[in-house]
């Protein structure tokens, strides 16, 4: 059975929380890797509500440096170190990320480890800077970045699962084959003769296609946005005006409901997310929903802590 993707959205508002919308931040689990997606003020405390265990993090993908985006980032920290987390953390992030890290998260964080007469830096924070492209690969995933346009460096992430040839244990239990090292060979999709059966690998195989989920968050609408998410199956984008504020979208750098839909259809993604709505439509986010509808049918605005998984 393949293994899913699981999605928690820690905080979907946008600059101002509400009582209703947290500042943003968003999990993805996915096997081993726990990677959290912006760290807005509160995140912490999200976490504690949704369940998922912080110390289990493997990544940090920030999108830029915006209060919003950040301000969690100390507490977690802290909260890490005080829990015993003694992994190596990377932190991910646009052009300047170290000197903003070492700006406004690390003087917190020498001042908290002095005042507590704890060694500095218990655990191991790596902060990477990246750009257009691959910015972590292995055998089974890839996450990738683009820069956007929002007046700063500001970065949108693809993860994707890798397409896989795998075995169909169904069609393997009912050939009852004993144990042998020469399924390995099967698997390969070799053909193989065991017990006298002469078995084609090939027929034993399906091949399970990529999974993509992409992160727009904080940008003018362009073209890197809709290349990066090019057949993503879920697109996650800020969408923090309505259709009748293009005017002041454009002027503060952020996407509308409308560019939103576009930049999905244009992509064609198989699924819309849209999240960092304008604490102007914390109680009324079905016409965000119903604008981006017209250009857009499968599109929804999740609440915090929900949850998507595929």
């Amino acid at each position: 059975m393949a293994e899913k993707i699981k999605l928690t959205f820690l905080g979907t508002g946008s600059a101002i929380p509400t009582a209703r919308r947290n500042h943003l931040a968003m999990l993805l689990q996915y096997k081993a890797e726990t990677i959290l997606i912006d760290c807005g003020a509160g995140t912490q405390r999200q976490f504690r509500k949704a369940k998922p265990n912080p110390c289990k993090m493997t990544k940090i993908l920030i999108s830029h440096w915006h209060g919003d985006h950040i301000l969690g980032l100390p507490g977690l920290l802290q909260t890490l170190n005080l829990n015993g987390y003694n992994d190596d953390l990377t932190i991910y992030g646009p052009k300047g990320s170290k000197t903003e890290f070492k700006e406004k998260i690390s003087p917190y964080l020498n001042f908290y480890w002095n005042i507590s007469k704890r060694q500095r830096n218990q655990f191991n924070i790596v902060v990477k800077e990246v750009n257009e492209g691959i910015v972590f690969e292995d055998d089974d995933f890839s996450i990738e970045s683009s820069e956007m346009d929002h007046g700063c460096p500001t970065i949108a992430y693809s993860f994707t699962v890798k397409e896989k040839n795998r075995l169909d244990k169904t069609k393997l239990a009912k050939l009852k084959l004993p144990n042998s090292p020469l399924i390995g060979e099967l698997i390969k999709g070799k053909t193989m003769k065991i017990d006298g059966k002469k078995i084609d690998g090939k027929k034993l195989m399906y091949t399970e296609p990529q999974k993509k989920i992409t992160f727009i968050l904080d940008t003018k609408i362009n073209d890197n946005a809709i290349n990066l998410a090019k057949e993503s199956n879920i697109l996650i984008s800020e969408a923090t005006h309505s259709e009748n504020e293009q005017e002041i979208a454009e002027k503060y750098g952020h996407l509308t409901s409308v560019d939103a839909a576009k930049i999905a259809k244009k992509a064609k993604a198989k699924k819309l997310v849209l999240i960092h709505l304008s604490q102007r439509y914390d109680e009324i986010p079905k016409i965000i929903l119903n604008e981006a509808k017209k250009a857009f049918p499968n599109v929804i605005i999740p609440e915090d802590l929900d949850k998507l998984e595929f």
